[in-house]
C-alpha cells in the first residue's frame, strides 16, 4: 500500500470515528433503549453502521407511541425486523443528521416540531428534518403547509398530507400498554443517574484545576470503567442476596404446610377476609390448597410475604443493565472533552449537554415510575448540578 493510500485510509478513519464521537451523546440513549430492548427479549443486528434493536422494550414503545422506527444516534430502535428493513432508508437520513448536528440533535428537532406547529403545520409531517429525511432518501414527500400555504391555522386534517409508509406499517390493532419490567427500570435508574453524574462531577472538578482535555478524558474513562464494573457487581451481589433470601423463606412455608397445615389454613382465611370473602367461600379453597401444597406455598408466598420469585438470570442481567446504563451515562459528559482542546470550553459544552441528558432522563424515569414528568426531570437535573457544581468549587479551593 502507498503512503498516500495509507493517509487517505487513516483520513477516512478519522473523520468516521469523529462522527461517532461526535453523535455519542445522542447515540448513549439509544444504547439505553438498547439495553432495555435486550433485557426484556428484544433482538439486536448490526446493519450499514448501526445498531438496530426490535422486540421487547422497542416494540412496547413503538406500538405505545404509535412509530414503526426511531433514529437514536447510530442506534435505531424499531417495532419488529420487518419495520427497520421497510424504514432503514429513512432512519439512516436521520443518522446523517445526527452525525451533522451532535449532542444538538435531539433539542433541535423538537424545536423544528414545535416551529412547524406553531406555523400552522403538522409537529411531524412538516418536521424539518423529517422534510429533509424524505428528500435524501427519494421519498414522497406529502405537500407542506404552514403559513406559506396561505390557510387558517388550526387542526390539520387528513386532506394536508399523505402518512408515509414507515409509519403506518401494520394495520391498527388494540395494544396492552402496561409496562412491568420494574426491576428492569430500577438498574437502569441505578446505572444511568450515577452514570450521568459521577463522571460529570469528576471532568468538572479537573476543570476547576487547569488541566489538559486529555487528562480529563483519561481520568474520566477511567472512572467509568472502574465505576461501571463496582456497580455491575453490586447489582449482581443484589440480586443473589435477593434470589438467596427468596429461597430460604420458601423452604420456611414448606415446612410449616408440611408441618403445621392449620395455622397455615387459618393465615389463609385471614387473607381472603381481608377482601370480604366469606366463610362458605374460603373453605373450597383451603380444599383446593391442601390437593395442591405447591400452590399453596407460592401463595403465601405472594400474599403473605409479599415476595416474587426472582428471575434465575436476574443476576447477570442486573448486573450487565447497571454497568450497560453506567457506561451510556458516563459517556456522554466526557464525550465533549474527546472532541475539543480547551478545558474550559469542553467544561461549558459538557454541563449543558449532561444537564439536557439529565433532564431527559429524569422525565422518561417520571414516565415509567409514575412520578409527573416535569417534577422528575427537575429533580434528577438539580441532584446532577448541584453534585457537579460542589466537585468543581472543591477542586477550584483546593487548587
Amino acid at each position: 500500500m502507498s503512503p498516500k493510500s495509507k493517509v487517505v485510509r487513516t483520513m477516512k478513519r478519522l473523520i468516521r470515528w469523529t462522527r461517532y464521537a461526535w453523535a455519542s451523546p445522542t447515540t448513549a440513549i439509544g444504547l439505553c433503549a438498547g439495553a432495555l430492548t435486550l433485557c426484556s427479549g428484544g433482538r439486536v443486528q448490526r446493519r450499514q453502521g448501526t445498531l438496530e434493536f426490535h422486540g421487547g422494550f422497542s416494540r412496547w414503545l413503538a406500538n405505545s407511541r404509535g412509530f414503526a422506527a426511531m433514529t437514536l444516534g447510530h442506534v435505531i430502535i424499531g417495532r419488529d425486523e420487518w419495520a427497520l428493513d421497510y424504514c432503514r432508508d429513512h432512519e439512516q437520513a436521520h443518522v446523517r443528521q445526527v452525525e451533522r448536528w451532535g449532542f444538538a440533535f435531539i433539542p433541535a428537532y423538537l424545536a423544528a416540531s414545535v416551529l412547524a406547529h406553531w406555523q400552522g403545520g403538522h409537529y411531524y409531517f412538516d418536521n424539518w428534518f423529517e422534510w429533509d429525511a424524505r428528500r435524501a432518501c427519494g421519498e414522497d414527500a406529502p405537500r407542506r403547509i404552514g403559513r406559506s400555504a396561505k390557510r387558517p391555522r388550526g387542526r390539520s386534517t387528513q386532506e394536508d398530507f399523505r402518512i408515509p409508509m414507515h409509519m403506518n406499517t401494520h394495520p391498527p390493532r388494540h395494544v396492552e400498554q402496561h409496562f412491568t419490567a420494574s426491576d428492569l427500570v430500577r438498574d437502569v435508574v441505578i446505572g444511568m443517574s450515577d452514570g450521568l453524574t459521577v463522571p460529570f462531577a469528576l471532568a468538572a472538578g479537573l476543570s476547576g484545576t487547569d488541566v489538559g482535555t486529555a487528562i480529563v478524558v483519561t481520568a474520566g474513562l477511567a472512572e467509568v470503567a472502574a465505576g461501571s464494573i463496582a456497580m455491575g457487581l453490586g447489582g449482581y451481589l443484589a440480586a443473589r442476596t435477593e434470589a438467596e433470601h427468596y429461597a430460604g423463606e420458601k423452604r420456611r412455608e414448606e415446612r410449616e404446610v408440611s408441618t403445621v397445615p392449620h395455622v397455615e389454613a387459618n393465615e389463609v382465611a385471614e387473607i381472603f377476609r381481608k377482601y370480604g370473602v366469606g366463610e362458605r367461600e374460603i373453605e373450597p379453597i383451603l380444599a383446593a390448597f391442601r390437593r395442591n401444597p405447591e400452590a399453596w406455598v407460592d401463595f403465601m408466598m405472594r400474599f403473605e410475604l409479599g415476595l416474587e420469585e426472582p428471575d434465575p438470570r436476574r443476576a447477570l442481567k442486573s448486573a450487565a443493565t447497571i454497568a450497560g446504563a453506567y457506561i451510556a451515562g458516563g459517556l456522554i459528559p466526557l464525550a465533549p472533552y474527546m472532541a475539543m482542546t480547551r478545558t474550559q470550553d469542553a467544561l461549558i459544552v459538557s454541563a449543558i449537554v449532561t444537564l439536557i441528558a439529565l433532564a431527559i432522563f429524569g422525565a422518561i424515569k417520571g414516565h415509567f415510575t409514575g412520578m409527573p414528568r416535569l417534577r422528575s426531570a427537575w429533580q434528577t437535573t438539580l441532584i446532577g448540578g448541584l453534585a457537579a457544581s460542589a466537585a468543581f468549587l472543591i477542586a477550584k479551593v483546593i487548587a
